[in-house]
């Protein structure tokens, strides 16, 4: 399963499509973003109730996968139905509490908080979209999908609230991947924050910037971590 960030999810995942050739894939649109129905912000509570809903009904669990955002609701659904999960990828989810401690990830975390509830300058809007890794030119095209986006980027659950039982997801082994793109050194810092609290594996894939799973090389270290995931006890 494979959970968009606040690009809509067919913009998050085109690269992944090949995966279809060796893996059953789903791909679900959040709350607010179309098809699904429409929603007042971006709220990863509401994420984690429809993705537990979602493995519920999945024979055998599912190998989970977020991105940005869209990883906050899946960690919380992989907490309260850890028995449903097969393997955890985190690419560059915005956990901020897991490295509350850091001045780096406290200030970065400052500049999305200020742009999602419509404070920023243009200073902080250009920092945060260089972050995030979207081309403003883009957001400002005359799509449907991209205009819904960007409304529901500016109001959101602040990840601050996020709180993931990490301790349910290390009792019960599930295999852990945290990627990050190594463009930005807060980020780093927040993903070897968060793979310490998981016990997972550590990937830094540089050249897409946030977009991680855009690298080229991105589908094959999934791949072999999914099939690795595959013989763990834990599956």
């Amino acid at each position: 399963m494979l959970v968009h960030g606040g690009l809509p999810a067919r913009r998050s995942w085109t690269r992944q499509q090949e995966l279809e050739a060796r893996w059953s894939l789903l791909i679900p649109s959040r709350r607010g973003f179309a098809p699904s129905p429409a929603a007042p912000r971006q709220d990863f509570l509401v994420d984690a109730d429809d993705l537990v809903q979602c493995i519920e009904n999945i024979d055998g669990g599912a190998h989970l996968v977020g991105f940005s955002y869209g990883g906050l609701g899946m960690c919380i659904a992989a907490g309260r139905r850890p028995s449903r999960v097969r393997s955890l990828t985190l690419i560059e989810v915005p956990l901020w509490t897991a490295a509350r401690s850091d001045d780096s990830v406290r200030r970065l975390a400052a500049v999305a908080d200020r742009f999602t509830a419509g404070e920023s300058d243009a200073a902080t809007e250009r920092e945060f979209f260089a972050m995030a890794g979207i081309d403003r030119r883009i957001l400002e095209a005359e799509n449907d999908d991209l205009a819904q986006a960007l409304e529901l980027a500016h109001n959101l659950r602040s990840p601050w609230e996020a709180s993931p039982r990490f301790d349910r997801i290390v009792e019960a082994a599930i295999p852990a991947l945290i990627v990050s793109g190594n463009h930005t050194p807060a980020i780093e810092v927040l993903c070897d924050a968060v793979a310490a609290r998981m016990g997972g594996q550590r990937v830094r894939l540089s050249g897409a910037g946030h977009a991680v799973q855009r690298v080229p090389g991105f589908n094959a270290v999934l791949e072999e971590f999914l099939t690795a995931a595959e013989r763990s006890p834990h599956t």
